[in-house]
Order: C-alpha cells, then sequence, then structure tokens
C-alpha cells in the first residue's frame, strides 16, 4: 500500500510519501519549516506592521507560535477562536491574561489579519504532488508531539503520566498508534489533525485511512531498524525534545526518557546515558531538572547505542539512519509500525 506520512516537529515538518513496491529512499520526500514556525512569522510581520489579529482554525502546536502570540498581543489586538486559542494554554482564563481575546464570532474590524493555525495543511501537500501527477493515497499517518489536555496540572507530568500508564498495560511502540476513531480524548492536539483531515475529506469527496501517533515513537521505530544487537539504547535527539528508549527487537519498550534537547546541551550527557540504562535515572529526577519523565519497567543488558535526529551529533553514538536520510526516520517508523514486517519486504532496507 501507499502511505502518506508526515512528522510534525517543532523545528521542521517531514513529509515522506511511500510508495509500495519502491525503495524508499525513491520515495517523494520534503523537509519543511514546521507549522508553529510559519504562524510564528506570520504574526511577528501582522504584529511589527501595527494590524490586529485573529487566529482562527485548529488547535496545534505551541512554542514559537505561542511565544509569537503573546508578544503580538503586547503590541495589538489579537482575537482567537477556542480551539486556536488552546495551543496557547489549555486554560482558556490564561490565554486571557497573556492578552488574548478570546471570540465565538468574528469581530467587526475591517483592518485585521486572519491567520490560519493548525499543525496539517492537506491542500498544500496535495497541490505540490499533483504537479507530479500524484494523488493522497487512501493511507495517511500524522505524527505530532501531543502533551494532553490538562488545564490543571503540568503537561509534562500529564504528558509522562499518560505514557507511564499505556506503557504499564502493554509496553511496545505499536501501543501509541492510533486509528481515527481511537484516539484518547485528552488527546486535542491529535484529534484537531483528525478534524482537520476530515475537512480535506468533505472539501475533496475522498475517504482516507487515517491513523496519528505521537511523534516520540516513530522516530524510535525508525532507529531500531539500524541497530546492530538487541536491547538496544536508542536516542532520538529532535529539535525541541529527546527521547532515550531501550527497546528489543520486536518494539517492546524496557525504558524511556523524554527531555528537552536546550537542557540537555548544558548537562554530561555522557553520565545521564550511563544513569538512565542502569535504571537509576527516576522520573522526578527528569522533571526537576525541566524535562518530562522518565519509566523504568526492566533493566536489561544493552548490546548496541544508536541516536538519530537533526541534533543526533549532541553524542558520540552511531547515527542510525536506515533510509539514507536521518530527517524523515520517524517517517519510515511510522510504516513500519502500520505494516509490521511486510515493511521490511517492500522497502529496500
Amino acid at each position: 500500500m501507499d502511505i502518506f506520512t508526515l512528522d510534525v516537529g517543532t523545528g521542521t515538518q517531514d513529509f515522506l510519501l511511500f510508495r509500495n513496491n519502491e525503495n524508499i529512499r525513491n520515495c517523494p520526500k520534503a523537509i519543511l519549516p514546521s507549522p508553529t514556525r510559519i504562524v510564528a512569522e506570520k504574526v511577528r510581520k501582522a504584529s511589527e506592521s501595527g494590524k490586529n489579529i485573529l487566529l482562527t482554525g485548529y488547535t496545534m502546536g505551541g512554542g514559537p507560535c505561542s511565544r509569537a502570540i503573546k508578544e503580538a498581543a503586547r503590541k495589538v489586538r489579537v482575537y482567537a477562536f477556542e480551539k486556536p486559542a488552546l495551543t496557547i494554554n489549555d486554560s482558556l482564563d490564561e490565554v486571557r491574561k497573556d492578552g488574548v481575546e478570546v471570540v465565538r464570532m468574528r469581530p467587526d474590524d475591517t483592518s485585521l489579519v486572519e491567520i490560519r493555525m493548525g499543525d496539517v495543511d492537506l491542500n498544500l501537500y496535495s497541490s505540490f504532488l499533483s504537479m507530479f501527477g500524484i494523488e493522497i493515497p487512501e493511507h495517511v499517518i500524522i505524527a505530532v508531539q501531543d502533551h494532553g489536555f490538562s488545564p490543571d496540572e503540568s503537561n509534562r507530568k500529564f504528558r509522562f503520566r499518560v505514557f507511564e500508564k499505556i506503557l504499564r498495560k502493554r509496553p511496545y511502540l505499536d501501543s501509541f498508534l492510533y486509528s481515527r476513531k481511537n484516539i484518547p480524548e485528552f488527546y486535542n492536539r491529535m484529534r484537531a489533525v483528525a478534524e482537520s483531515i476530515g475537512d480535506f475529506e468533505r472539501q475533496h469527496g475522498v475517504s482516507l485511512d487515517l491513523h496519528v501517533i505521537d511523534t516520540v515513537f516513530p522516530a524510535v521505530a525508525g532507529a531500531i531498524m539500524d541497530v546492530k544487537e538487541f536491547p538496544a539504547f536508542v536516542a532520538n535527539f529532535g529539535n525541541g525534545h529527546t527521547i532515550f528508549a531501550v527497546v528489543d527487537r520486536d518494539g517492546r519498550i524496557y525504558s524511556m526518557m523524554e527531555h528537552h534537547t536546550s537542557i540537555l546541551r548544558k548537562m554530561n550527557l555522557e553520565e545521564l546515558v550511563e544513569k538512565f540504562t542502569r535504571g537509576e535515572l527516576t522520573n522526578e529526577d527528569v522533571f526537576q531538572q525541566g524535562g518530562h519523565g522518565a519509566f523504568i519497567d526492566e533493566v536489561v543488558d544493552v548490546r548496541d547505542f544508536v541516536a538519530t535526529g537533526p541534533n543526533s551529533s549532541m553524542s558520540s553514538f552511531r547515527t542510525a539512519n536506515p533510509v539514507g536520510d536521518v530527517m524523515v526516520v520517524g517517517n519510515a517508523g511510522m510504516v513500519k509500525l502500520l505494516m509490521g514486517d511486510e515493511f521490511f519486504k517492500l522497502a529496500g532496507v
């Protein structure tokens, strides 16, 4: 089957169209600026020109765009419908404290600049691919980093508590791959992706088989294709977050840690890895350092160490690059999680 994959990160959105019976290295792909950075730039340009802003669309990843919106609200009037407003904070009261006016109807302001928010613009990719005679295939997988809806609790704690609950029930990478109908209620960002895909379907009269997943797990699934011996330590050094995981060939997760890449740059990375693989790094340790958390299910003898992601050079580990481009390792991981071992027969890896 052909599969459209999109890995939405803080710095980039990485696209790969896996085509059946074609070497994956020859498949269409692109590394583009992330949606949050695109929105942030639009917000900055509007506020610098003194124009008021109306935020429309969907809930999406924050970071750069949230910071830009808060800065803009100190210079011009910023209005937002509820769904895009939740990008800034899970509490609309906190959004209002940041100077953003949450509205139900378009304000009577003819000078407004409307900025549409969302993690996925499938119309953009559809138009792009159509220039090469390619249509969006039936199967679509989107990866976003979803902290979960937690207006009354630190989203760092909430996010990792959800991970731990799932890992204790079934500690495998594919436990985090959701079909459209099975997206948990608290994953408002994933559900916003599904909503935007639904709008695309109605607009174009098509029906897509949609799956969503948090960005953590495709990166690990892709990287283990380059592991020589298991169990293995896999690190994904993303632009925003870094993941450590000890995994087995079948996707079994023995332990996992999530931190912020900017913080790890200031730490003794080798010492942290040693502590993690010995099972001595606690959830509270990571949270107090400014990260998300750690989960240790079982300490095993690690036989290989690999790293992937745009900042994999932060470590001395061998770079996992099974598909010829470290930026689409996560995309390949998505396909593998959906297809299972059949992927290896078709992808040429």
